[in-house]
């Protein structure tokens, strides 16, 4: 996975979360059309970066990052 791969798909994660407030992580996965690998690696970046929260295999955004989220909709649109 490049650079370029892998932000296109941490960019389309986060503006899924927040359009839809949560999801399973298994949406994620099959959303990127990724590898285990993969979603694992990016998954950990998002933890890490305090991107989402993690609780039972679902996935939500922090507080904070509901605002970067919007702001990146408003920059993809």
């Amino acid at each position: 996975m490049n650079k370029n791969l892998m932000l296109a798909r941490i960019a389309a994660i986060v503006s899924t979360l927040a359009e839809v407030e949560g999801t399973p992580e298994s949406n994620l996965y099959m959303l990127c059309e990724m590898n285990m690998a993969d979603y694992e690696l990016i998954r950990d970046i998002l933890l890490r970066a305090g991107f989402v929260m993690i609780k039972n295999h679902y996935v939500t955004l922090t507080s904070a990052d509901k605002e970067t989220a919007q702001e990146l909709n408003k920059r993809i649109n």
